[in-house]
């Protein structure tokens, strides 16, 4: 069913969310302000689209793993020379330099395993489930433990980052060696394809609007996850508790992934798509009740849906090509994710800030909910106008 670079997906979403909670919770600890936060993860976010627009593509060309292997072992040597630094100013650093790593990153490994498996005639909405389930389920674990682990043990997080380093790259170069640009995968029969038919004609507008889509929903998930240290924090809470919480966002990311490849009715149903982002006025409606760990737990669980259903409208068709660029395509669903992870805890914090308190995040949210549904009311115009 999962092969090793699914395991690869796995682990490295475990680094990618354990220096990402080390960053948020360093950044909670010293006493940054909100907008501060943010301004580090937009920056960090800006990186990761550089990442994904510069490098996302060179896979296409050069060999995916070939790529891999270089910025491993770049990466790994730079994990040690950081876990030496402290200070407002490492975190600016550190967190442009790791996001530029994974906006290059998981072009390379979506365009290494969309290629491979599409050429095994493996059904495309099962590569997609199949990925998004290794990496969301990555996710859980480092956003759980990550804030504990800056409290307690910090330099763990770089070490487990160089040792995974170190393994990754030179098993790479290994299957290098011996499969070239391949993957060595037989999949069990129920992953052949089922023939879903998807509406290639008007593929470039369904690419659009989904990921229009996943940036102004997913704003509100990533506000959660950089901005909810230090909201639950200042509410009473010990700080190292706060990964507990917010880590049923990434929960409901990976159930949301899992029920999303079981029950395929939106596939190539813009319709139903619409019903399914109603999720997004939800869980900003909740920010306005009176807080509780319950409700901070509620609210991180529906916001991992506001999040992960577009992401699967906007990778599904993202990476439906004709063309033989999945790379090309992976870098710019990954800016697309660069993007959100950017502005999301920077326009968070100034909400929090200007409104002092959760309430703010929930405004942004009704905002954001109105822009979703407009761009889903005048895409279903334009798609139905185009087939007629």
């Amino acid at each position: 069913m999962f092969h090793i670079y699914h395991l690869f997906s796995n682990v490295y979403s475990v680094l990618a969310y354990l220096i990402s909670s080390f960053i948020n919770s360093s950044a909670a600890k010293i006493g940054l302000s909100y907008s501060t936060i943010g301004l580090i993860n937009f920056l960090g976010a800006v990186s990761y689209i550089t990442g994904s627009l510069i490098f996302g593509h060179i896979g296409d060309k050069i060999g995916h793993k070939k790529f891999l292997i270089m910025e491993i072992f770049i990466f790994s040597i730079l994990l040690l020379i950081f876990m030496n630094f402290s200070g407002v100013l490492f975190l600016f650093v550190f967190a442009i330099v790791a996001n530029l790593f994974f906006g290059s990153f998981y072009p390379q490994v979506e365009g290494l395993i969309v290629r491979n498996e599409s050429l095994l005639k493996v059904d495309h909405t099962k590569i997609i489930t199949r990925f998004n389930l290794s990496w969301s389920l990555g996710n859980i674990f480092g956003m759980a433990f990550g804030p504990f682990l800056t409290v307690k043990m910090p330099q763990f997080i770089f070490i487990f980052g160089f040792i995974l380093n170190l393994l990754s790259g030179f098993y790479i170069f290994r299957d290098l060696n011996a499969h070239g640009e391949k993957i060595k995968f037989h999949p069990k029969p129920t992953l052949y394809s089922e023939s879903i038919h998807i509406d290639f004609k008007n593929i470039k507008l369904f690419r659009l609007v989904y990921r229009i889509t996943l940036f102004f929903s997913g704003l509100l998930y990533t506000s959660i996850l950089s901005l909810f240290p230090k909201l639950i924090s200042v509410s009473g809470f010990p700080l190292k508790i706060t990964g507990f919480v917010i880590v049923f966002a990434n929960i409901s990311v990976f159930l949301t992934f899992l029920f999303m490849g079981k029950l395929k009715i939106w596939a190539n149903n813009p319709k139903i798509s619409l019903l399914f982002l109603s999720v997004l006025p939800l869980t900003s409606v909740l920010m306005f009740a009176k807080m509780n760990l319950f409700l901070f737990s509620l609210i991180s669980f529906l916001g991992g849906m506001c999040y992960a259903i577009p992401y699967t409208f906007a990778i599904y068709y993202g990476l439906s090509t004709q063309e033989n660029d999945q790379g090309k395509q992976g870098g710019f669903h990954e800016a697309t994710i660069g993007m959100l992870f950017g502005f999301g805890p920077l326009m968070g914090g100034i909400f929090l800030d200007i409104f002092r308190g959760i309430k703010g995040l929930g405004l942004m949210g009704i905002i954001l909910s109105i822009i979703v549904f407009g761009v889903q009311f005048l895409f279903l115009k334009k798609l139905y106008k185009n087939r007629s």
